[in-house]
């Protein structure tokens, strides 16, 4: 990374290396906020994540409206949460 003392955002690049398959570029786009850095986007070969989301975002929203992406988010968040939950043998 390159970045002057006074920057406000800065891209972090890094390359994974696996043996056998080829480097895989991850970049990520930060802010400088009040509180530290924060990461706003990542790049994985170039393809953004933030504009992969809004993508699918404006498509649900233009199927289902905004009620509809707001029930996806939510039907999401506790399926996710359901495969976290410790298993009580």
């Amino acid at each position: 990374m390159r970045a002057q003392p006074g920057d406000a955002q800065v891209t972090v690049r890094s390359e994974v290396k696996q043996s056998g398959a080829q480097a895989v570029s991850i970049d990520y786009e930060m802010e400088r906020t009040p509180s530290g850095w924060k990461v706003y986007d990542v790049k994985i070969s170039g393809a953004s994540l933030a504009a992969n989301y809004r993508d699918t975002f404006a498509e649900e929203i233009r199927n289902r409206g905004i009620e509809g992406l707001i029930d996806s988010l939510s039907n999401k968040n506790r399926q996710d949460d359901a495969r976290r939950a410790p298993i009580n043998t």
